[in-house]
């Protein structure tokens, strides 16, 4: 054993203190920075020299600067992102429900139904009142108005979210794209064996938000890459991306997106995610909000003109009320809109009788036939049913939103960066570094000493 390999077995000391130093400031510049992993130098001691008195060694060796990732916890922290990006969107479309029908304080069309039949009521007390006739024509423009703007608003709303599902299949492919990029740098960065630490912490960065998108799994392959699937189908392979369509398609199940494979377009069914939750917005909030209210409108023109055609005037009988089938072309009778003398109260036409203008009054608190519900009931069912729904979703968003906190502390406590910790480290490599120094300067003073003996 001579005093050159003393020196170099001090010199790879120096050498791993200074590589630890570079990780460390590396560690601290990027403390901020979102989807960083803090980064630590694995060491490893050289092979010793052995000699017959026993081994003797020979220093240290950098190994590698590896990420302290834990993919356990990224995973979970996908899938919680995957769930509550889901929730949000079926949240906020149902907020947007609740806006269109207006707030407790404010309901509008609760307020056009029940004037629309208080009027009716009145009528009905005093059937020769032209007055009342007039107010009757008035309410029923007013209820026509809101319903029809109301079904204005649905499918604004509609058109909303389908250009938001657009938005986010582009998003997703512009994600995925990155990723097949990110695929191949990685790849060649690490042919030499080395982990491409700071690549490897975008990429992961962007599966996170493509999870928001859409719920998917992640497969890592040998030569570093990684491969991601969507609900079964391989969307990235290295650098090979798969694209999505940017536009809806109507099948049995609901709506979905389409994927382009080998010049064929596929219909893909997502799970979780903002698209999953988009798509089921269209299905399960906006239609339906429409089915339930196109139902009301439709109760109420079959309702009302089957009690009014019976009706007569001293100039009309068997009279129309409303023109229209739903919520989108109801429409008051342009007869009585000309003359409002034309509404009938009575089966008889006599002066006095009200039996027509009574029973349409009771619709709004008796069953309709064939419904076994009263007009305001059907509406209380719609109103209910949006509230029911978007208070559900409510607590799941709040819920959820603790769930991916908690991930991201357990994430946080692993991988983020600790300053006091970070400086803890310096003082170490200081200390190492200097007493590295100290070694050589004593094997340089023995080197001294024995060319003075010479």
């Amino acid at each position: 054993m001579s005093l050159n390999s003393v020196m170099d077995t001090s010199l790879s000391a120096m050498y791993a203190a200074q590589a630890g130093l570079s990780t460390t400031s590396h560690n601290i510049a990027n403390a901020g920075v979102a989807g960083y992993t803090r980064q630590m130098n694995v060491l490893g001691a050289r092979q010793p020299l052995m000699l017959s008195i026993g081994a003797i060694g020979q220093g240290v060796d950098v190994l590698t600067v590896r990420r302290t990732q834990d993919n356990f916890l990224l995973n979970s922290l996908r899938a919680q992102v995957a769930k509550g990006a889901q929730y949000g969107a079926m949240d906020s479309a149902l907020y947007e429900i609740e806006n269109i029908l207006g707030s407790v304080d404010n309901d509008h069309l609760n307020s056009a139904i029940s004037n629309f039949f208080s009027s009716w009521h009145e009528l009905g007390t005093q059937p020769s009142a032209e007055s009342l006739k007039a107010l009757v024509v008035d309410n029923a423009s007013s209820l026509v108005t809101d319903m029809r703007s109301i079904a204005s608003s649905l499918d604004e709303l509609g058109r909303t979210i389908d250009g938001q599902v657009e938005d986010e299949i582009a998003h997703l492919n512009s994600l995925l794209t990155q990723v097949g990029e990110l695929n191949s740098q990685i790849m060649s960065a690490e042919t030499g064996g080395q982990t491409a630490n700071d690549l490897r912490d975008l990429r992961d960065t962007l599966i996170t938000d493509i999870s928001s998108i859409a719920a998917i799994q992640v497969e890592e392959r040998s030569d570093g890459s990684l491969d991601i699937i969507l609900n079964g189908r391989t969307m990235v392979t290295r650098d090979s991306v798969q694209q999505f369509t940017t536009r809806l398609v109507q099948n049995s199940s609901g709506y979905a997106i389409e994927v382009l494979t080998d010049g064929n377009l596929h219909d893909v069914q997502l799970s979780e995610g903002s698209l999953r939750g988009l798509l089921e917005s269209r299905t399960l909030v906006v239609d339906d909000a429409r089915t339930q209210l196109n139902e009301l409108a439709s109760t109420i023109i079959n309702a009302v003109n089957e009690l009014h055609v019976q009706g007569q005037t001293g100039s009309s009988s068997g009279l129309l009320f409303f023109t229209g089938d739903g919520l989108h072309n109801i429409a008051v009778n342009p007869m009585l809109l000309e003359d409002f003398t034309l509404v009938a109260t009575s089966r008889s036409g006599e002066a006095g009788d009200s039996d027509i203008a009574q029973a349409i009054a009771d619709l709004a608190d008796h069953d309709v036939p064939g419904h076994n519900l009263s007009i305001n009931d059907m509406y209380r069912g719609v109103v209910t049913n949006v509230a029911s729904r978007r208070a559900s979703f409510e607590f799941l968003v709040d819920n959820q939103d603790l769930a991916i906190e908690a991930v991201e502390a357990k994430i946080a406590s692993v991988t983020g960066v600790s300053i006091d910790e970070e400086a803890a480290n310096m003082v170490r490599y200081q200390n190492t570094y200097n007493a590295a120094a100290r070694i050589i300067s004593t094997v340089q003073e023995m080197f001294e000493s024995l060319i003075s003996m010479i």
